[in-house]
């Protein structure tokens, strides 16, 4: 009984889930193509903080200059000096960015301090528009947004901003959302670790656009203009965040309301002062380019790191930018849900599965229900986001994406272990 019980609350969670992946896909499917860019558009500037990215910066920042051409925008590539104690095999990022500066068509920015973190970096960077790059104009009226190295957004994605930021003229905080993909790199290994790989990777890539649609963008809808004041007002304690790649940010209050020095997960961090704050957070119909890693082991890697977003959230709690009060202690009972959702991933499917095979009666019929919700959450995302593939290659992407789930969470088990023994959380995805 108590099992049917636990089986029947996952049902419910499911379909709740569907619904904002059906939520999304409208969000996403409505949205009209942007105007062309007027006299009195926004200044923005293109901010690529960087560390370690030898490998794919030129390929980034020929993207990023054609992004902005057309729009008073600036594209900003800023390095840092942690590269000197962390260095690349592939060389100095600085080196290849200074070579690269050369023709004019950006700017490089190097960020002095050992210790600095992408927030910093981003900081920085910040400090520099509004001293040396926006000239007489005000920093209310200009815009920075923020790219990782691997993010390839749509050529129309400033387009997009702008629009947004015209259709919400109060609003300081936009987000672009990410479509992932895995992008397999040539030197993989061949044979059939290569096939198991490149199936769990996709469905990688399958977990994390799952979660974009189920609850990165819903949480961003209820957070804006567009739901009615009661629901926006109720759903103001529950914790959203906004991610550091596809973080569009007014320029004063960038510079009232910093990203966090030193943060290990800048942007999670910054999301909990944001909504402490009770700011909107305005989505924006388009969908960045993202990279998941390559390999499994990565992608178990950068779980345990990302586990450190939402499970400190009673760190956050006492930062002093933190307002306090009742909201933000509900969005820091929230974020530590969320951290237990993560956890849960590595248990759920198994648990699901041996009750969909062992059990009988009321109790695999729920499995079996919870089953084929998952499995149609699965396939609506696929159809939404997943990269472009023969159909033997989706119906892979998606069988596999439970056992990538399950790594998914083995890997939060693997960062509460490492925050319980006093880790920063402090990494990095490397690209091979």
């Amino acid at each position: 009984m108590i099992a049917l019980v636990v089986v029947l609350a996952i049902l419910v969670r499911q379909l709740f889930v569907l619904t904002a992946i059906v939520r999304s896909r409208a969000f996403l499917a409505a949205a009209p193509s942007p105007a062309c860019t007027a006299p009195g558009t926004p200044a923005l500037f293109v901010v690529i903080p960087v560390l370690r990215e030898t490998a794919i910066i030129a390929e980034t920042i020929e993207h990023m200059v054609t992004l902005a051409d057309g729009h008073r925008a600036h594209v900003i590539i800023v390095t840092t000096e942690r590269e000197v104690i962390e260095p690349s095999p592939g060389g100095d990022t600085a080196t290849v960015v200074a070579e690269l500066a050369t023709t004019g068509k950006f700017i490089h920015l190097h960020y002095p301090d050992l210790r600095g973190l992408k927030g910093d970096q981003v900081n920085f960077a910040a400090a520099y528009c509004a001293s040396t790059l926006l000239g007489d104009g005000s920093p209310a009226d200009a815009f920075l947004v923020c790219y990782d190295a691997d993010s390839r957004p749509p050529l129309d994605a400033l387009t997009r901003f702008e629009a947004a930021i015209a259709a919400n003229g109060d609003a300081s905080i936009f987000h672009q959302s990410s479509r992932f993909e895995f992008r397999e790199p040539t030197q993989l290994e061949k044979g059939p670790s290569r096939t198991l790989t490149r199936a769990v990777c996709d469905g990688g890539a399958l977990r994390a656009n799952r979660f974009v649609l189920g609850f990165e963008i819903p949480r961003l809808l209820n957070r804006s203009g567009t739901v009615g004041q009661l629901k926006r007002a109720a759903c103001s304690y529950i914790y959203a965040h906004v991610t550091g790649h596809g973080l569009c940010v007014r320029l004063s209050f960038l510079l009232d309301h910093p990203l966090p020095a030193g943060s290990p997960l800048e942007d999670m961090q910054y999301s909990f002062h944001l909504g402490s704050h009770n700011v909107p957070m305005v989505p924006v119909a388009s969908l960045d380019h993202a990279a998941v890693p390559d390999t499994i082991t990565a992608q178990v890697k950068q779980a345990s790191r990302w586990f450190f977003g939402p499970a400190r959230a009673m760190h956050y709690l006492r930062e002093p930018s933190t307002r306090p009060g009742l909201r933000a202690k509900l969005q820091a009972a929230s974020a530590l849900g969320s951290a237990g959702e993560w956890l849960g991933c590595a248990v759920v499917v198994p648990a699901v599965l041996a009750a969909l095979c062992l059990a009988r009666g009321p109790l695999q019929l729920a499995a079996a229900a919870v089953t084929a919700i998952y499995l149609l959450q699965l396939a609506a995302t696929d159809l939404t986001l997943g990269a472009p593939a023969p159909l033997r290659q989706r119906v892979i992407r998606v069988l596999a994406c439970p056992l990538a789930t399950v790594l998914f969470g083995i890997g939060g088990f693997i960062g509460a272990i490492n925050l319980l023994r006093g880790g920063s959380g402090i990494g990095k995805t490397e690209r091979r």
